[in-house]
């Protein structure tokens, strides 16, 4: 003891005394009071903590351990110390062999905890502690869907990142966990000043009611351009309204209220209670959103942006994003129905011929009515499917449409031939078994 009070105490006090003061990075709290925080995190050393961490079977049998914070600037009016509960050490004892997957991660949490509370506590706690904050990237907004899979297994196997980051490894755990849950994007306002760079955390529906949980701010912050770990839970399950005070969706939907903030209201920290604003039933609008494409989504989220008020650059910003987004999601739906239409006419087209072949050969070798039936009601189903969805392209660029008009005929063309067989059918069917034979006859 006394050669770590006069050797290394010193050493670390040295240490944690070089960092430096206040920066702003994107999605990321800021923080001062560095001498303070270094000496929080030198007392934090001399505590009995290496059992929590050592041995399973300790995290297990521990309810509760008390864990100082250092203090902050944050908004939000927090108590100093908080508790790490179980969900919490499990969290922290997770094998490195199970962050190998959202799957096996979630798997074995799930063998020791049970609730919805308890899996997203810990899912917060193992992600705002595993995942470290990359000061070299910045928030990219993305006009383009990203393979979510190869992003999350990528989340995974580097364990660093930024808000994007953090949000997408988050959801996918909690919804792998069986829980709902959306990545919010919007921007901070923090000590009455608004933050330059756009930022993204989760809601999640828990036990019946939604949540917020911003595990960026809860794994850390940056000084003189370099991340500090500083784990904590003060972004952790909040009530919407609570997290309103420093984080603004850009979407009125994702504050889920009745009376949605606008935005001059949360950048001025103003909020006119005599304002007469109609009711927003957003439960009604978030039941939608979950039934709609990307490009529904955007266009009402569009409007609904445009209807909440004066605009600042991040917000001008975002809807010039997401007018540029609704192009190509536009483009991107045109050209998948074309292709799901085309594959659909080739199915379909393959399964009539079949059809006609075993026509020509006079139903010979001989099937059961049902069976020569099923030939021609395939092709028939497969066609109309793809003539239905060619039909929902109301509306083209002009690069395109000259194909989508000859698939067009090709599908009316294809039907034509069906339906000629059909009628056939229908026709061989009527006659005695002994007449039908004759039918090829006639029919060539």
């Amino acid at each position: 003891m006394v050669l770590f009070q006069y050797f290394f105490l010193p050493i670390i006090r040295i240490s944690f005394t070089f960092v430096a003061d206040n920066i702003e990075i994107a999605g990321m709290p800021q923080y001062s009071n560095s001498r303070l925080i270094a000496w929080t995190i030198s007392i934090f050393m001399l505590l009995p903590f290496g059992r929590l961490f050592s041995a399973r079977q300790d995290v297990y049998a521990s309810a509760t351990t008390s864990l100082s914070l250092p203090a902050t600037k944050s908004s939000l009016d927090v108590p100093p110390t908080e508790q790490l509960t179980f969900p919490d050490s499990v969290a922290m004892a997770a094998p490195e062999a199970a962050g190998r997957s959202v799957a096996s991660l979630v798997a074995y949490m799930k063998q020791y905890l049970k609730t919805e509370n308890q899996l997203a506590r810990a899912i917060y706690t193992w992600v705002s502690r595993n995942i470290k904050y990359n000061v070299y990237i910045t928030y990219t907004p993305k006009s383009e869907e990203t393979d979510e899979a190869k992003e999350i297994q990528k989340i995974l196997s580097e364990r660093k990142g930024v808000c994007q980051e953090y949000t997408l490894i988050f959801k996918a755990l909690v919804q792998e966990a069986g829980m709902e849950a959306y990545i919010i994007n919007g921007y901070n306002r923090q000590n009455g000043t608004l933050l330059p760079d756009p930022h993204q955390w989760c809601a999640v529906r828990i036990e019946g009611k939604w949540y917020m949980f911003d595990p960026t701010w809860g794994a850390g912050f940056v000084e003189d351009y370099k991340f500090v770990p500083s784990p904590n839970h003060r972004f952790c399950k909040l009530p919407s309204d609570t997290l309103l005070k420093t984080h603004m969706p850009f979407d009125p939907l994702f504050q889920f209220c009745e009376r949605p903030l606008t935005y001059e209201e949360f950048d001025t920290g103003t909020y006119d209670e005599q304002r007469s604003v109609p009711v927003f039933y957003w439960r009604d609008s978030l039941a939608l959103y979950t039934r709609q494409d990307t490009l529904q989504r955007l266009v009402n989220a569009r409007q609904r942006m445009l209807a909440n008020g004066k605009s600042n650059d991040l917000v001008y910003y975002t809807l010039e994003l997401t007018s540029q987004n609704i192009r190509v999601a536009g483009i991107r739906k045109v050209l998948t129905a074309y292709n799901t239409a085309m594959n659909l006419l080739g199915e379909s087209a393959d399964a009539i011929n079949k059809f006609i072949q075993y026509r020509n050969k006079a139903f010979e070798p001989k099937k059961e009515d049902e069976e020569i039936q099923k030939m021609v009601d395939v092709p028939e189903r497969l066609i109309s499917r793809a003539d239905s969805i060619i039909n929902t392209i109301h509306s083209a660029p002009d690069q395109y449409r000259e194909q989508i008009l000859e698939l067009r005929d090709q599908i009316m063309e294809v039907a034509t031939t069906v339906y000629k067989h059909k009628l056939f059918l229908r026709q061989y069917f009527k006659l005695p078994e002994k007449q039908r034979k004759g039918l090829f006859k006639q029919t060539k």
